[in-house]
């Protein structure tokens, strides 16, 4: 050790005997017997780890929630589509069926109790007679609009919205099988 690094040391030894000797004639002896009451650092990896826990777990609570409300989404459409087989002869009840349809879409948007104002905006606006479900682009502009979270891109279901069938340029709602034709 140097000169002057020991200077320091034996600087920062007599300051606190001085306090000490202060604090004694004030306080008693009782001053030398305690024992120093040192605050240690936080451990920065661990709060970093937790942190980061967290934001996971609550991305992976955001993502099942997204992908709840589709499958209910995806479940009215199977039933209305039943139903418009079941009725597609008769135009009559059509007419019927689409004033249920609006009826069954008020019970299910009443009924979805989540609590992500994103996903109220989504399962709200999906539910329109021309729409019967969320396209491609609705669900890759909610899954953009979510904030990301946690580790980023590790892990299903992430930051990637999925591997999408091209659309057919001559009927526009139409996914081709085969790309390449």
């Amino acid at each position: 050790m140097d000169l002057e690094t020991e200077n320091r040391i034996a600087a920062i030894l007599l300051k606190e005997a001085a306090e000490l000797r202060r604090r004694a004639e004030r306080d008693g002896i009782h001053v030398y017997l305690q024992q120093p009451k040192v605050r240690s650092l936080p451990n920065s990896r661990f709060l970093t780890a937790t942190v980061l826990g967290v934001q996971q777990a609550n991305r992976a609570v955001e993502v099942n929630e997204m992908w709840r409300v589709r499958k209910k989404e995806l479940e009215l459409n199977d039933r209305l589509k039943a139903r418009s087989k079941d009725n597609s002869g008769h135009n009559s009840n059509h007419v019927d069926s689409s004033i249920s349809y609006r009826r069954t879409n008020r019970r299910h948007g009443s009924n979805v109790g989540v609590s992500c104002s994103s996903s109220m905006r989504v399962a709200a606006g999906s539910y329109s007679r021309e729409d019967e479900g969320l396209r491609d682009e609705e669900i890759d502009e909610f899954l953009k609009s979510r904030v990301k979270r946690g580790r980023c891109s590790i892990g299903s279901r992430m930051d990637e919205t999925g591997p999408y069938l091209p659309t057919s340029s001559e009927f526009p709602g139409k996914l081709l099988l085969h790309p390449s034709e």
